[in-house]
Parts: structure tokens; C-alpha cells; sequence
């Protein structure tokens, strides 16, 4: 591994996507190489409700939990590491675009 590599296992991200909703998953890094990182999903935790459909969330570290759309086995997802932007990682679709979790609660909601 790299000596200026700016992750670490268990480093903790956020996709947040959505139309007319915002749907938040956490993700916990689970492996690294020096060039590709392994995200897996985990729990999350409302916080602080403002209507009985929005509020904020936060993670629960090495609390698995599965990710349908990720598709793969444990729902773990793979993303190659790019040093230029080490606070994100984009993907084909909203809900796999990963960003940097900042420690602070991170807005969702639901219309179901």
C-alpha cells in the first residue's frame, strides 16, 4: 500500500440519490489494494426527524447489511481508487457514487 494513500479500512462513505426522495445508503471500507478499494453497505441510525417522511441519519460502523441494487455477493462494491479526488468515487447510477462522510448527520427522506 502506498504511503500517501489518503484511505484506511473502515473509512466510511455516503451515496444520497433520488427524485422526488432522497435515499441514503453508508458505506464502510472493508478492503483496500494500492489502486482499488471494497465498499460494503451498513446500517444507519435517524438521528433527528423534521417530518414523519424527512430527517437526518447517520452510520453505524461494521454493522453490515445488504444492498440490493449493488448486485454482488454481500452487496460489496468495488471502486477504483482516483488520488485526485480522494473524497469521492462516481459511478454509472446516483446510488453509486460515494462521497466522503464528514462525521456530521446527512439528510434523507421517504414518500413511502
Amino acid at each position: 500500500m502506498a504511503k500517501n494513500q489518503p484511505y484506511q479500512i473502515g473509512d466510511i462513505f455516503y451515496s444520497s440519490w433520488g427524485y422526488e426522495q432522497t435515499n441514503v445508503t453508508f458505506w464502510q471500507i472493508v478492503k483496500l489494494t494500492e489502486k482499488t478499494a471494497w465498499f460494503r453497505p451498513i446500517k444507519k441510525q435517524s438521528v433527528e426527524s423534521y417530518t414523519s417522511m424527512s430527517g437526518k441519519t447517520i452510520p453505524i460502523p461494521n454493522e453490515f447489511t445488504d444492498y440490493p441494487l449493488a448486485k454482488t455477493k454481500d452487496s460489496i462494491v468495488r471502486k477504483r481508487i482516483n488520488l485526485e479526488h480522494p473524497n469521492e468515487f462516481y459511478g454509472t447510477d446516483g446510488w453509486n457514487s460515494f462521497y466522503r462522510y464528514n462525521g456530521q448527520p446527512i439528510y434523507e427522506s421517504s414518500y413511502y
